[in-house]
């Protein structure tokens, strides 16, 4: 049933066959980024590079507040507005996720002067972690208008563009200074200078000019929708404590050599988030569609082929990456080959996470409120069988231990989601 929907005349239509470009293009591009963390695991010390990997998690966890929630708002209506032809909303709305990230990113800048420290990290590094979290937002924003218009290979381009300067000044910049500093500073200054670029070309579009558009934005800003916003925010808050509680876990209990190696076999599960948020940034648009042409059922199928087919097709490559790395760890990265026995443990995480476009379909159908329910039951249910099973007051952490916390909370998100996802499907109004 999975191979008949995804290669049947309806689905394969030309303007999706030549989309299907953006596969290769981001592929690329994410195959870019890892090379970008395995080069810093090479050039950067082992201290450095454990502050590098807590930076960066300051910098994930920033976006994850996604504006107070209109970032997830504006995936989700962007699309929709293109398609009753209201392209001045849309672009109000994306310069009014600009500005509110604006101003998280100053709220939490003025902590760093009190002499917060989080994950191990000093003040300084602390702020510009904050503001390489505020660029990749920016930059995000940015690219919501190609993913909106369908157009995903200019998606895929822009994306390459960024992991290839990413790629190329940060690495210059590791060599020559080594410090981690720079090298978020130069990302963060790339990803800027491409978000403007990126945003104007919109406005041109939209045929505004971008004073005009960020006029309006702030005009307009109290009649934002609070309310769905912030429950959209909780919903991503819940998720990437989820997603990331064994990260933040393992920066404040390990020790600085132990994190840098906990955070290199996490390489795996970057490229596995990148690899499905790049995926869902077409699959969600699609889903929208979907759901308006067919309602949930229609929009069911086509995440549970999609769910599927990432599974499988994900399992098989996951064992190919195991042989690989078994051997080119301890000959390229002698310092990490501890890492090397939780690959087994992240690869499974890894697929499951890469697979998982269940919580798409429920925002697409406007169910945050379940989305809600079930995150905060994955943590509670998660946190309580991983305690159950190791004993954390009784042992001291160890690296293993942390990543079977990663593995539970996956696990039972999965399997919450999905479940939830086919109820709405059966549910009495599902079409409606």
């Amino acid at each position: 049933m999975i191979a008949r929907m995804l290669f049947s005349r309806a689905f394969l239509t030309r303007a999706r066959i030549q989309q299907l470009w953006y596969v290769p293009l981001l592929t690329v591009a994410l195959g870019l980024m890892m090379v970008r963390m395995l080069v810093m695991a090479r050039v950067l010390r082992v201290q450095e590079f454990a502050l590098f990997s807590g930076a960066v998690l300051v910098s994930s966890t920033f976006c994850m507040l996604g504006c107070l929630g209109m970032q997830s708002m504006l995936q989700r209506e962007w699309p929709v507005n293109l398609l009753r032809g209201q392209e001045r909303r849309g672009l109000v709305l994306a310069a009014q996720c600009n500005v509110v990230a604006l101003g998280c990113a100053v709220i939490l800048l003025l902590m760093t002067v009190t002499g917060a420290s989080f994950a191990g990290l000093p003040p300084v590094l602390l702020a510009f972690g904050i503001l390489h979290g505020f660029s990749q937002q920016v930059f995000l924003i940015a690219t919501v208008e190609s993913r909106s218009r369908g157009d995903v290979v200019r998606f895929a381009r822009d994306n390459l563009i960024r992991a290839g300067g990413a790629l190329a000044f940060g690495t210059a910049a590791a060599l020559i200074t080594g410090m981690t500093l720079w090298v978020l500073a130069v990302e963060a200054v790339i990803s800027m200078i491409l978000a403007y670029r990126y945003f104007s070309r919109a406005a041109r579009i939209a045929l505004l000019e971008l004073p005009r558009v960020y006029f309006l934005a702030v005009r307009s800003l109290r009649r934002v929708r609070w309310r769905s916003a912030l429950a959209l925010m909780a919903v991503s808050v819940l998720s990437f404590i989820s997603i990331n509680a064994d990260r933040w876990f393992a920066a404040e209990t390990l020790e600085a050599a132990s994190f840098a190696q906990y955070a290199f076999a996490w390489i795996v599960l970057i490229v596995a988030q990148g690899m499905q948020a790049v995926g869902n940034a077409a699959v969600f648009p699609m889903l929208a569609r979907r759901f308006a042409g067919g309602g949930c059922r229609a929009a069911f199928r086509l995440c549970l082929a999609l769910s599927l087919a990432v599974l499988a097709g994900g399992s098989i490559c996951s064992i190919l990456v195991w042989e690989v790395a078994s051997i080119a760890v301890p000959h390229w990265f002698p310092d990490y080959e501890p890492a090397i026995g939780l690959l087994p443990l992240f690869l499974a995480i890894g697929v499951l996470r890469l697979s998982d476009f269940w919580s798409s379909y429920l925002l697409v159908i406007g169910r945050e409120a379940w989305l809600l329910v079930a995150n905060i039951a994955v943590l509670i249910a998660a946190s309580a069988l991983w305690a159950a099973i190791v004993r954390p007051w009784n042992t001291s952490e160890r690296m293993n231990d942390i990543a079977l916390l990663a593995l539970a909370f996956s696990l039972f998100s999965y399997a919450m989601t999905a479940g939830m996802a086919s109820r709405s499907r059966l549910g009495r109004n599902a079409d409606s």
